[in-house]
């Protein structure tokens, strides 16, 4: 029986010896690679992305655009939420301070015409969907779904923003006459 149980040894080292020499283990690096390169591409936004988020957008009305056209920083939002449209998020890769210090200058300098609490309300909200992006943006593990909410939040918060500027100048623009 030793012989037998010799011959079965060597047998099963020759087999498991076979077994680990035909795995390749360049099949497994190219595996991990194009894994990595499928991450990093899925995380990729394009406008073409950008563009599929359903929502509603308002546009600045007339009275709106000649009460903002000299608060500066809302026009820089406007041009950073046109630049994100496009998929560049490299004003949300910066530096974090400067994403804070740009909403602090957008609250501080708010025309006295608008600064009321409904407003100030949708600059926290921008507030807070900016850095919720910030936060996404920087991580090299996000998701392209996650960011795509993300955006999302940031277009939403920005278009509310406009929506309650218009119906406060609306509001204001009215001419309510009493009865007698």
């Amino acid at each position: 029986m030793t012989y037998l149980q010799n011959i079965i040894k060597i047998f099963t080292f020759l087999s498991i010896t076979l077994f680990i020499l035909s795995c390749n283990p360049d099949v497994k690096n190219e595996s991990a690679i194009v894994e990595k390169i499928t991450t990093i591409d899925s995380s990729i936004i394009t406008a073409n992305d950008i563009s599929k988020i359903k929502f509603t957008e308002y546009a600045l009305s007339k009275i709106t655009q000649n009460k903002t056209i000299n608060w500066q920083k809302f026009n820089e939002l406007s041009n950073k939420i046109e630049l994100l449209r496009t998929g560049d998020l490299s004003f949300f890769r910066d530096d974090k301070a400067i994403l804070e210090g740009f909403i602090a200058d957008l609250r501080n300098e708010i025309p006295e015409s608008l600064n009321t609490q409904s407003i100030l309300v949708r600059l926290t909200v921008i507030e807070t969907v900016f850095l919720k992006l910030e936060g996404l943006a920087s991580l090299k593990t996000a998701k392209k779904e996650k960011l795509l909410m993300a955006i999302k939040d940031v277009l939403l918060s920005y278009t509310n923003l406009i929506f309650q500027m218009n119906k406060k100048f609306e509001k204001e623009s009215q001419k309510i006459e009493k009865p007698n």
